[in-house]
């Protein structure tokens, strides 16, 4: 390969180049067709710009799912819980049982006076 060669490929590669070597090799008509003809081959070398898009963790239909189930798995346990929890509170339950003893103390009952014990 010659100077004029080594230079525009430097060129078309992205690659440090030297401009006034660059200018010298493209005022001659040669140095043109070589550019010319270096720009082709790359594009008919070059895979189609059209590249699909890379698979970037892609869950299957079946991942996605199980994911569906187990939510709905964790609702419902959401909603028997509460609804169990309703039917336990009913106003019956809440309501204090009789008394079974009564106790009687014997002594009266004394006031204390704050910060002193007995």
């Amino acid at each position: 390969m010659n100077e004029t060669h080594d230079v525009i490929s430097a060129f078309l590669d992205d690659e440090p180049f030297d401009g006034e070597r660059l200018v010298a090799a493209l005022s001659e008509p040669a140095g043109r067709e070589l550019l010319i003809d270096l720009v082709a081959l790359r594009h008919l070398a070059q895979i189609d710009r059209k590249v699909a898009p890379a698979m970037f963790d892609r869950r299957p239909a079946r991942s996605t799912v199980r994911t569906l189930f187990a939510a709905a798995a964790v609702l419902v346990a959401l909603v028997g819980g509460y609804v169990a929890g309703e039917r336990r509170s009913e106003p019956s339950a809440t309501t204090a049982p009789p008394a079974t003893r009564v106790v009687q103390t014997t002594t009266p009952w004394q006031d204390v006076i704050p910060g002193r014990m007995r």
